[in-house]
């Protein structure tokens, strides 16, 4: 017992350097091994009042929060800009360097981040390659890769084996009538993504969701991450039965939703965006608690919400949740998905 309790005195003591090291050093239920039995009541009883003590005094630096979804980019030459859509020619006021997340992540007690290249870049990878190098310790990388490529398997085994990537994004939704999806052409690239261990999140419309559930069932052995909570399109007069059609996936226990980033859902376009609590709601009770993640989408100054509101928003308006499985959602549950470096 001698090792748990000490985990709980400190996590009652503040710590001076705040944020990334406190939380990185609670470690969640599936890291810990717990005690296998108490030789007295009175010990048992302790041990619970310790506990409730802990968990009512720890400050919310403490929890352990993973920003599932973030994208970054910069202004350096070195790394241009070559979008899938728009090439060369955009007009970006701000940059969302790295540094400004690692600062970011300190301030707020984030452990870790799934870093997303933006589509800025196109299919060059390199900006987020420099990140990860910089910082091995903080976060984990998805690419871009061009899904009509000949070559697509081989480049996603570049990306995992040479660089140390996790994954991939693709987006769909910009293309709404492509197939290429569940096509047998691309049997291959899944084949090498469950061979790789690769996740891949999808910014994917309502409408083609049919094709990722058929390419789920085919290929159970690919982590697949559904973004903004599957998009719902809230300016129809009716987005309900399109949008419901994401719940088939609630079946695949590889699948995990993003239930976040309300802005981007949000027609209202005003906090705390009440026209998308009833989906969040609906997504919640479909999938459970285990089956979300949670992302905020860009880092300061850039972010569409600071991050207090990001979390006011989940622990506040979202009362939907229990509270075990807002935790699941904020962090725990990304630790199945991604392999996150030890703290």
């Amino acid at each position: 017992m001698a090792r748990p309790l000490a985990k709980l005195v400190s996590m009652l003591k503040p710590n001076p350097d705040h944020a990334v090291i406190e939380t990185c050093s609670v470690e969640p239920s599936d890291r810990t091994n717990a005690p296998t039995r108490l030789d007295r009541r009175a010990m048992l009883a302790g041990t619970l009042a310790t506990v409730a003590a802990a968990t009512s005094a720890a400050p919310p630096e403490q929890r352990l929060i993973i920003d599932t979804h973030l994208e970054v980019w910069t202004f350096d030459a070195k790394f241009p800009f070559n979008h899938p859509e728009h090439g060369c020619d955009l007009n970006l006021e701000m940059e969302a360097p790295i540094e400004n997340q690692v600062g970011q992540m300190k301030d707020f007690g984030l452990c870790y981040a799934v870093l997303i290249n933006p589509r800025y870049f196109g299919w060059d990878n390199s900006y987020i390659a420099h990140c990860l190098k910089s910082y091995p310790k903080l976060f984990v990388a998805h690419g871009l890769l061009d899904p009509e490529h000949p070559k697509l398997a081989d480049n996603l085994r570049y990306w995992i084996q040479e660089h140390g990537f996790q994954g991939m994004r693709f987006s769909p939704i910009y293309h709404p009538r492509s197939t290429w999806l569940n096509s047998p052409g691309h049997y291959p690239l899944w084949r090498e993504a469950e061979n790789l261990g690769a996740v891949f999140n999808f910014y994917i419309a309502p409408h083609q969701m049919p094709m990722l559930e058929d390419m789920a069932g085919r290929f159970p052995g690919v982590k697949i991450v559904v973004d903004h909570a599957g998009k719902p399109d809230l300016k129809s007069k009716d987005c309900w039965p399109e949008f419901r059609k994401m719940f088939r996936l609630k079946r695949f226990p590889q699948v995990w939703i993003s239930n976040s980033e309300p802005y981007e859902m949000s027609e209202i376009k005003r906090y705390p965006y009440q026209d998308t609590w009833p989906f969040y709601k609906a997504i919640y009770e479909e999938f459970g608690g285990r089956q979300l993640v949670w992302g905020t989408g860009y880092p300061r100054p850039r972010w569409e919400l600071p991050m207090d509101k990001e979390l006011k928003f989940v622990d506040r308006y979202c009362d939907f949740y229990t509270t075990a499985d807002r935790e699941l959602m904020l962090g725990r549950n990304a630790l199945r998905i991604w392999k996150f470096p030890e703290p």
